[in-house]
């Protein structure tokens, strides 16, 4: 096995590939299904063609290995990815959480979720998943990213409680349609800090859900100034945000009828996590 390792790194080494060691045995564990036990006793790899081809592949094209494996994970369970969607990220857990947390907070037998920007949709899955009561829409503006989402509802056997729509943000809700809890990953870089991006990002991660006008924070003020009219009174919006962008959501928030509950850090110690409460009553909606 060290050989093939020892291969494999070099290959990815050579392509300039960030983190080779680290890639190398994820390559080892996803594409010749090999253990932490395997590697450590140095066991002989049984598909060693299959994963230099897939090493090389790497290095020839540069793709994330999450869209050459076609797959990632996102809190213990297997995605489906691809170029139309973001890859799913651990600080995304934190927003996850915050949304399961709040919809235990509202004592009812079957709650509302709106998803904002689903894209591979698991958001969605995982709060169905995790909230029982929980009956959850996701909304994207890409059918492509719609088609993944629901490719990834039905291989978690989540059908029956997540549904998709094609939406530019609230625009294909219907009259009356409220929620109990909204939630959203928007798109939160700024022009700037785009352009800054690792060049792997800019080439394989979709632009759309990335990048946002006005310093990063144009969806944010786009849902928050349309969500006074879509969210139960008592009920929660919570959105992931980007470095630094989490007091003027904050702002922005108690502007639009909301009082904010949580600030909530990630692991690096980043405001990562937004959250607040509908106080707002107003008849004209």
């Amino acid at each position: 096995m060290k050989k093939t390792l020892s291969e494999i790194i070099k290959i990815l080494q050579a392509a300039n590939i960030d983190e080779a060691s680290v890639k190398a045995r994820i390559i080892l564990r996803e594409v010749a299904n090999m253990s932490v036990e395997d590697m450590l006793l140095d066991r002989d790899v049984k598909d060693e063609q299959k994963v230099l081809d897939f090493a090389r592949k790497m290095a020839q094209t540069k793709a994330p290995l999450q869209h050459l494996l076609g797959y990632w994970y996102f809190m213990g369970e297997k995605f489906i990815v691809s170029e139309n969607t973001l890859v799913p990220r651990e600080e995304t857990e934190f927003l996850v959480n915050c949304a399961i947390e709040k919809i235990n907070k509202i004592k009812k037998d079957t709650l509302q979720v709106l998803d904002i920007g689903t894209g591979s949709g698991c958001i969605a899955c995982m709060i169905a998943k995790n909230a029982p009561q929980a009956e959850v829409l996701g909304v994207d503006l890409s059918s492509d990213a719609l088609q993944v989402a629901l490719e990834n509802a039905q291989k978690l056997d989540l059908i029956k409680k997540v549904v998709f729509r094609k939406s530019d943000l609230f625009s294909a809700l219907r009259e009356g349609e409220k929620f109990d809890v909204v939630v959203s990953n928007p798109p939160y870089i700024s022009e700037d800090d785009y352009n800054n991006l690792d060049k792997v990002v800019k080439d394989f991660e979709p632009k759309s859900a990335l990048l946002a006008k006005d310093n990063g924070l144009e969806f944010y003020k786009k849902i928050i100034k349309q969500a006074a009219k879509y969210v139960n009174y008592g009920g929660y919006i919570a959105f992931e945000c980007g470095m630094g962008q989490a007091r003027e959501i904050c702002i922005l928030l108690e502007r639009n009828g909301f009082q904010v509950s949580d600030v909530i850090k990630d692991l690096a110690g980043i405001e990562r996590v937004v959250a607040a409460r509908m106080v707002l009553v107003d008849e004209s909606f």
